[in-house]
């Protein structure tokens, strides 16, 4: 795939099985569409929406001849995403395409399902055909990523996260740093939810927690301890001595060497 696209696909009575290597985003357009996917079974028609992230598995069947779904594959390498993301403090993956979920459309979005597939029936030349499918595609990974923020009924539920609980499951697995599914079932959240309440909350992703956390007591063993920097770099989960550095200075602005120098911090983290 060339770039980030929304395109139709009719279905009709078709049926078969495949993942792809990049995101996507399916909508109900006209009829119904039936699919399974790693979280059970569910029909795509107008009003739903179904979330794959990269690999995820799924088999599909159309239900009648006039079954079609609105599409929006991303490319992982489209710098238009980057500058969204950063726009916007998102990472897709860990965000929106954090796991595999099905969801029901508001009606403020049902309007745009019906102005994007009429554009992309629409007479275009190539070039414009290509800029209206781009767009489009943006367009939709903007508002889920809002709907899942404003929506998330565990977001709802957890307005916080429990820092001194994170900390604390962090803390007993330095030395292999936990990814975002296991703090996200340590929390009881669901990977997107971890996300936005990461962000919400500390203003970073989970995975920017986690280093954060790790450094904390890299300052400390540096300061109150004498243990070899060799061994807190092992200890904390990193390959070797100069990928702890590089992580140690790009957070502090100091090498390990130097913050053992000063000897700036007090107490534990």
């Amino acid at each position: 795939m060339s770039q980030t696209q929304a395109h139709c696909n009719r279905i009709a009575r078709s049926s078969g099985e495949h993942c792809h290597d990049y995101p996507q985003l399916m909508l109900g357009w006209r009829g119904a569409m039936d699919y399974e996917f790693s979280r059970g079974s569910e029909r795509l028609a107008l009003g739903r929406a179904a979330i794959l992230p990269v690999g995820e598995t799924h088999r599909y069947l159309g239900r009648g001849d006039d079954s079609e779904v609105l599409v929006i594959d991303l490319d992982r390498d489209d710098p238009c995403l980057a500058a969204l993301e950063q726009s916007c403090e998102l990472t897709l993956r860990e965000s929106l395409f954090a796991e595999p979920r099905a969801l029901t459309l508001p009606p403020t979005l049902m309007p745009m399902v019906d102005y994007a597939t009429a554009q992309l029936r629409g007479r275009h030349t190539p070039q414009q055909a290509a800029l209206i499918n781009h767009q489009l595609a943006l367009l939709f990974v903007s508002q889920f990523s809002q709907l899942l923020g404003e929506e998330d009924p565990g977001a709802r539920r957890r307005e916080r996260l429990p820092a001194a609980a994170l900390d604390a499951f962090i803390d007993e697995r330095l030395d292999l740093p936990p990814d975002n599914q296991a703090l996200a079932e340590a929390m009881h959240l669901g990977q997107s939810q971890l996300h936005l309440l990461c962000q919400r909350q500390f203003g970073v992703t989970p995975q920017q927690y986690v280093l954060t956390r790790r450094l904390q007591w890299a300052r400390y063993w540096l300061c109150q301890t004498a243990r070899p920097v060799g061994e807190i770099a092992l200890d904390l989960g990193f390959a070797d001595v100069s990928t702890f550095s590089r992580a140690f200075r790009r957070r502090t602005g100091r090498s390990p060497s130097e913050e053992r120098r000063q000897g700036a911090v007090t107490g534990a983290p």
